[in-house]
């Protein structure tokens, strides 16, 4: 055999093995596009909308995705290609012109549950950093009169929320979590003159920082499964929360048995721990947390 001949031999060998594979990529997505038009609850959803473009896109959906699976049957992987990519774009139209309800109400439900708990720590911080300084200078009260009233109208808005996110109805909770935070900052901003605010959680007592920390931990690890129905991290992400959350409940356990047993200060170092590891379950879905905070009071 000349080298020639065995260099076009190679070349076609090749040719064949790379051909296989953009099939085999092909085949999958089609597979993938397939499940996804398919999917029955999302067509019940689209054709009971009532959206007539919405469920025009579905149907073009369905014949572009017919003509893929025609074109890789009869070898045409560029037609098969291109028409995936009709299918596709045509059930994401669909899909966005008819959104899913229950991921709405879980991205809503995440955001309340994360917006809620970082003004609850403003709210701290402002009676914490403003009560002193009104005991300690009564005749600055008058300057402070537009704080107060920020203040109370951010609790009334945040008692609003809470009531609209006991009802189920997170939108219109977070709404009103928008406007307390507008009242908050422009109330603290006046208050402590841009000063650098501390938003972490004081206790009291080991005891006391023990008990904020567990309360921490369980806010938290309630978002886990919440981000992964949301965000649908990838199978090797999903290990590694799987891995983390373990790792944090673990923690946590090891540390109540610890604080059981009097141990309080080992028990609050687990206790990190193990919000430590639930905060990196949530930046492997996707979420970003703020970093804990190191030490005791």
């Amino acid at each position: 055999m000349s080298r020639l001949h065995a260099l076009g031999l190679l070349l076609l060998a090749a040719t064949a093995t790379a051909d296989d594979g953009t099939r085999a990529q092909l085949e999958q997505r089609i597979r993938l596009t397939a499940r996804l038009i398919g999917d029955a609850g999302t067509g019940q959803r689209i054709v009971a909308s009532g959206q007539a473009r919405a469920v025009a896109h579905l149907d073009e959906g369905r014949l572009h995705q017919s003509l893929a699976e025609q074109a890789l049957a009869a070898g045409d992987l560029a037609s098969a290609r291109r028409e995936v990519d009709e299918a596709l774009r045509h059930i994401g139209q669909a899909r966005r012109l008819v959104p899913d309800a229950p991921a709405q109400q879980a991205a809503a439900r995440a955001r309340y549950t994360q917006q809620l708990a970082t003004l609850d720590r403003l709210m701290q911080a402002w009676q914490a950093h403003g009560a002193p300084a009104a005991v300690a200078a009564p005749s600055a009260a008058p300057a402070l009169a537009g704080d107060g009233d920020d203040r109370l109208a951010a609790m009334g808005l945040l008692a609003t929320a809470q009531r609209l996110g006991d009802e189920g109805r997170f939108d219109d909770a977070n709404q009103q979590l928008a406007l307390a935070e507008q009242r908050l900052m422009a109330g603290m901003n006046r208050l402590l003159h841009q000063r650098t605010l501390d938003y972490t959680p004081r206790a009291g007592s080991p005891a006391e920082a023990f008990q904020a920390e567990l309360a921490r931990h369980e806010g938290l690890i309630e978002l886990v499964p919440v981000a992964v129905a949301e965000l649908k991290p990838r199978a090797d992400a999903l290990q590694l929360i799987e891995r983390y959350s373990d790792t944090s409940r673990t923690l946590r356990q090891q540390a109540i048995a610890r604080q059981q047993r009097g141990d309080t200060p080992q028990a609050l170092a687990d206790l990190h721990n193990a919000v430590l590891y639930v905060q990196r379950a949530l930046a492997a879905a996707g979420v970003a947390t703020p970093a804990p905070v190191e030490g005791t009071p």
